[in-house]
Order: C-alpha cells, then structure tokens, then sequence
C-alpha cells in the first residue's frame, strides 16, 4: 500500500513540475515563429523529485544536492532556481541564496518570485538599498502588488525619505487602494514640507471621496490652522459640525478656538447647539458646566454641573465638578459630600480622592486625611502625589517616623519632585542630618530655583548654623520679594541680619513677620532676641514671655526671663 502511494505521488510531482514549467519549457523558432516544446530532461526531473521529498523530511542538504543536480541538466526552468536559494535560505547561507538568484534574474528577469526572494534576502540583511530595487522591479512587472508597495514605503519611512513615502501612498490611491489614512499620511507629508498646494490637493480629494467622515474638515482646518488663517479653520469645522453635530473633534476644536479667543458666548452657545441636537451625551453637559467655570461665571457653573448631576446621577465627573467648585466656595460640607459620592462612583478616579484630601486638610482634619490618602496609595501604588499627599499630611501631625519612608518613595517613584525634596529636606534638617537635607535642598533649588518655600527653608537651615549668610541672605530675599506678607520669609531675612549684625534690619522684617504670624512662638522669641541686643531689656522680655505663653515646652525662654 505505502508503494502505491509513492508511486501516485511521484508522478503527480512530475504533472506539477511539467505544469508549472511549462512556460519556460517551450522554445521558440525564431526563423518560423511556431513554438515547440522541449523535452523535459529526466535526470532533472528525477533530482527535482529526489529535492522535494528530501525537503519534506526537512533535509535541506540533501534537497539543495538534489535540486543543484537538477540544474546541472536543465537550466530553463525558474522553479529549480527559487528552490535552491530556498534551501541556502533554510541552512543560512543568504549570500549563496542570493548569487543564484542573480543568476535567475539574468534568465528570468521578469519573474517576480525571484524578486520577491532576493528582496527579502536583502532586508534580512538590512540592505535597503537593494531592497528597494527589488521592490521597484517587481511594481514595474505588477503595479497592484500591495505587500510590495508597503514594504518599499517601510523602506522610505526608514531612509527619512517622506517625500517618496507620500507618492508611494499617491499611488495606492490611483489604484484604488486608498481609504482616509492614507490621504491624511500624504497630506500630513506635504503639510510638514510646507507644500501646501500638495496638502490642500489631497485634502480636498478626501473630503470629495468621504464627504460623511469628520477627518477631512479636521484636515482642511489644520492646514488651515498651520498657515495662521484662523478664519478658515473655524469655517471648516463649522463645516464640519453642520454636515454632522456628532462630529465631537470638530466641536471640542472650534470651542478651543474660542476659548484661545477668550470668547466665551459663543463657545457656549456652540456646545448648546450640540446639546438642543443630542441630549443624550453627559460629555457636553460637562462641557457647558466647564465653560461657565472657565468664562469666570461659577454660580452658573455649579448650576449646570448640578443639573448633569441630577440628569445623569451615576457619572462620576459631575460629581466632582460639583465639589470642586464647592471646594473654591470654602463650602467645606458640601465640597466633602459631592467629592465622596465622586469616587464611591469611580474608585480608581485619582483626583477624586486628591480633593476630598484636600478638604481634610484645610479643615483641619489631619488624621481622616491621612486615612484618605492611605486609601489612596493602596489604590495607586505607582502615583508618586499620593505618596507625597501621604507623607505631608504625616509630617503636619509630626509624625516624621511615619513620613520619612513615605516621602523617600515619592522620590523614588518621581526623583524630581521638588515638593517631596523640600519635606524630607526638613525632617533631616530638624535631625540635624544637614549632608543629607543640604544635598536635598540643592537638588531642588537646581530644579526650581525660584521656589520660595525650598529657597526660605534653606537659607534659615543655613542662619541657625552661622553658614554662608550671605548666600543665605540672597536666597531669603528672593522668597520675601516672591510673597512679602509671608511671615514665615520674613522671620527668616530678619534673623539672617540679626546673625549678621544688622540688628535695625532685623527688627524690621521680624516685626512685619509678628504682624501677620502673631501665633508663632519662634517669631516671638526673634523678636526679644533682637530687642535684647537693641540694649532693650524690657522690651525683649515682653517678647519672650509672650513666646512662652505661645509654646510652653520652650523651657530655656525662662532663663532669658531671669536676666
């Protein structure tokens, strides 16, 4: 039975071959015009057939002997060619693949498998140029090859030839391959170039061919807005808009334009056009809300936003829309209320839980802020702020044990957080680490080095130790001009003139910092201090009994009241 079946196969092998040669296995007479066929040579044919099972065994050495033979006895026929430069490809000898191929081409130059074979040849080995050269032969020979099209346009795209990348897709187009990409690829090209007869030409054969699509009025506005004619920009999205209100692109880019305008009213009458067509889409409602809050107009704003919320209860946005402008009231209640229903809506919605710790803070409510921002870690483990809001929120109930770990992840999480720099920063300064909270606070002076916090905090980490207080003076002279009702900068310039001598200077920035920070005992204590030098023993004890009132565990202030 097995015999049988060899035999069956054996001769449909050889009905194969003589088919599909038999192009190449008739010659013609030149002098008659009549063709004839050639005899098949049957040494080849048995190679040829030997070649083949030893392939299907996978013995591609054994298969390349068998079809070289073949060849040794008949050279006519292309197919022997491809099969032994498939069998170097199999056995990784590419450059003895691609010599025979070459000599394929010189018999059979319009055979595009050949082609196709030393092309893929020469991008194995990343000899583009030659690569496109096949490409292109094989286009010659069959303009619809799509697969051969896109590989040569891979080839430009990676030789940085846009150019010829978008006459390639120009191409495609003419021979009816073409769908909106690829006239927006080929605009997008000529646009880059400033060839904008080339854009505009494009552009518009795509809004001919795809009059209903929103990406050819986008197209034309951005060709448009890249000429500086915002005029037609706003034409060809309203364009857009009036063939379809559900184009959204178009819609959210005539409002920016407006906005970027500051024209408020008709942004807003634009998105409630939108709505008058479409109730149904809460994005446009947000919108709306959003403009009012832009525009300036917040009690219209929280109106529209309460409106979405009781038009679309289990949208989360909303929600927080509402608390944030709540938030801005310093409706404390009401900012809590709409920002927990806001993320029981969306748990994994981050600004959500941002907020309402916000809330927490500014209430004074340290430890549900913490509890909140504990949450949140677990819930963003990879959000740097989260751990920042953490570990500030611990360092406020001077809990430093518990924010030092948090906060060295927030930098490790984000290494330029310059807010977490300036925190840690403290906590070692207060442990008097100062190689660690110095080499912080530079960092993040490089960084930003008009931040008046980071700049303050250092210099008056620089006065208590009696170091470069010139440098010190310049950088908290640089915080007062940033914010001169701070009481905080201003203790501080008024204590570096006081470590430097200037003790009139001093008094007059410490007594500016006693005005607007009248509960801090340290500011108080500057104050006697300075007066005690001003040969004002009165006046200084006045201060620093006022400074004990203020912070009882200040024991040593009572030595000073003893002099």
């Amino acid at each position: 039975m097995k015999h049988t079946l060899k035999v069956v196969f054996l001769i449909s092998l050889i009905m194969l071959l003589a088919c599909s040669g038999q192009n190449k296995l008739i010659k013609t007479n030149e002098k008659s015009g009549q063709k004839q066929e050639a005899p098949f040579h049957p040494v080849a044919a048995e190679n040829f057939i030997q070649g083949t099972i030893s392939e299907l065994h996978d013995d591609y050495k054994s298969a390349l002997l068998s079809y070289s033979e073949a060849l040794l006895y008949d050279s006519s026929s292309v197919t022997i060619y491809t099969k032994i430069a498939e069998q170097y490809i199999r056995l990784k000898k590419l450059d003895s693949a691609e010599k025979i191929l070459l000599k394929a081409t010189k018999r059979f130059p319009d055979d595009i498998e050949v082609h196709h074979i030393l092309a893929s040849i020469y991008l194995t080995n990343h000899q583009l140029s030659k690569a496109e050269q096949e490409f292109k032969k094989i286009l010659e020979l069959d303009p619809e090859d799509v697969d051969s099209r896109n590989y040569l346009i891979t080839i430009y795209i990676a030789q940085k030839q846009d150019l010829k990348v978008a006459q390639e897709y120009e191409k495609m187009i003419e021979l009816g391959y073409g769908n909106p990409e690829l006239w927006i690829k080929a605009g997008d090209i000529y646009l880059k170039r400033k060839m904008y007869d080339k854009t505009e030409k494009m552009f518009k054969q795509l809004l001919n061919e795809f009059p209903d699509d929103e990406r050819p009025y986008l197209a034309m506005a951005k060709l448009a807005l890249v000429k500086k004619d915002t005029t037609n920009a706003v034409f060809w999205f309203k364009k857009g808009i009036e063939k379809n209100f559900n184009f959204d692109t178009c819609v959210e880019e005539l409002r920016d334009i407006y906005i970027l305008q500051k024209n408020w009213d008709l942004a807003i009458q634009l998105i409630k056009q939108v709505i008058a067509k479409d109730f149904s889409k809460v994005e446009n409602y947000l919108r709306l809300g959003e403009l009012y809050f832009q525009k300036g107009d917040t009690a219209t704003a929280l109106k529209e936003f309460k409106n979405t919320t009781d038009l679309f209860p289990d949208d989360f946005r909303a929600q927080f829309s509402v608390g944030r402008i709540y938030f801005q009231k310093q409706n404390w209640g009401e900012a809590e209320k709409y920002l927990k229903k806001a993320i029981t809506l969306n748990e994994g919605f981050e600004f959500g839980w941002v907020w309402l710790g916000f809330v927490y803070v500014r209430t004074n409510r340290l430890e549900e802020a913490e509890q909140n921002y504990r949450r949140a870690v677990e819930l963003f483990p990879e959000a740097a702020r989260m751990h920042y809001f953490l570990g500030s929120v611990l360092q406020q109930q001077r809990k430093n044990d518990e924010a030092l770990p948090v906060l060295e992840k927030t930098l490790k999480l984000d290494p330029k957080n310059v807010d977490a720099m300036s925190a840690l920063a403290m906590i070692y300064d207060n442990r008097k680490v100062y190689s660690k909270s110095d080499s912080l606070y530079q960092e993040a002076i490089k960084l930003d080095p008009e931040d008046p916090l980071i700049l303050n905090n250092y210099s008056y980490s620089l006065s208590v130790r009696d170091l470069k207080l010139e440098s010190a003076k310049k950088m908290s002279m640089k915080a007062v001009a940033a914010d001169s009702t701070n009481g905080a900068y201003l203790d501080t310039l008024g204590w570096i003139y006081f470590k430097l001598g200037n003790y009139e200077e001093a008094l007059k920035y410490v007594t500016r910092a006693v005005e607007v920070r009248d509960s801090s005992a340290e500011v108080w204590e500057h104050l006697g201090d300075i007066y005690e030098k001003l040969n004002d023993l009165e006046a200084a004890k006045r201060n620093w009994k006022k400074a004990l009132e203020l912070e009882a565990d200040r024991t040593w202030l009572q030595e000073k009241l003893n002099k």
